[in-house]
């Protein structure tokens, strides 16, 4: 066998190309990294959707927004659970980091689910708010928001200055279960922090 490969590039590709290891702020939030990102790239893409295009400063300001619209009017506590009924958008990113943003836990919730399974994950997960765009979906056990019919641009773009910690709840997602029934699955911030930087 004809070796090419000097012992430092055997050792490169093996080694160090290989290498996952990676440092990550464990003290930080989702919420205290995209405000790291505003202040280093305000003005670099950050979202996509369709034709939309939102910088990371437009995108935290729409953010702070929709926060500041739900803390004015809704009581929003720590680590409340505040839903999202969206088809995925550029609203529907915004939607999920103004409810980080409050310190509040985001519940994703498919718009294909049929109305039995909504209803089961507002009433298992004691959802405080649902912030969604369809006006004919029928919920009884919380406050719904119609997405579209909030005027982000009569609110603060400032940062929202509410103080939790990496170990704060950050989502729950909901899986099929071993029963049948979906479980929900609760991961703080500093857990998704590890994923998002790996």
């Amino acid at each position: 066998m004809i070796d090419f490969l000097t012992e430092q590039e055997k050792y490169q590709l093996l080694v160090e190309f290989n290498d996952t290891n990676a440092a990550y702020p464990k003290d930080k939030t989702i919420v205290d990294l995209l405000e790291e990102q505003v202040r280093k790239t305000p003005n670099s893409i950050a979202v996509v959707f369709e034709e939309t295009k939102l910088t990371y400063q437009e995108l935290n300001e729409k953010s702070n927004q929709l926060a500041f619209y739900l803390s004015s009017r809704y009581t929003v506590n720590k680590e409340d659970i505040v839903g999202v009924f969206l088809p995925k958008s550029d609203s529907s990113i915004i939607a999920l980091l103004a409810i980080l943003k409050l310190g509040a836990v985001y519940l994703p919730i498919d718009t294909h689910y049929p109305q039995e399974r909504i209803d089961f994950l507002i009433q298992d997960s004691s959802l405080k708010l649902l912030i969604a765009d369809d006006s004919e979906l029928q919920i009884d056990n919380c406050d719904l928001i119609n997405i579209k019919s909030v005027r982000l641009e009569d609110y603060n773009i400032e940062n929202i200055n509410i103080k939790f910690s990496s170990q704060n709840l950050a989502y729950i997602i909901y899986t099929s279960g071993s029963t049948g029934q979906p479980k929900g699955v609760m991961v703080e911030h500093s857990s998704n922090v590890n994923m998002s930087l790996d």
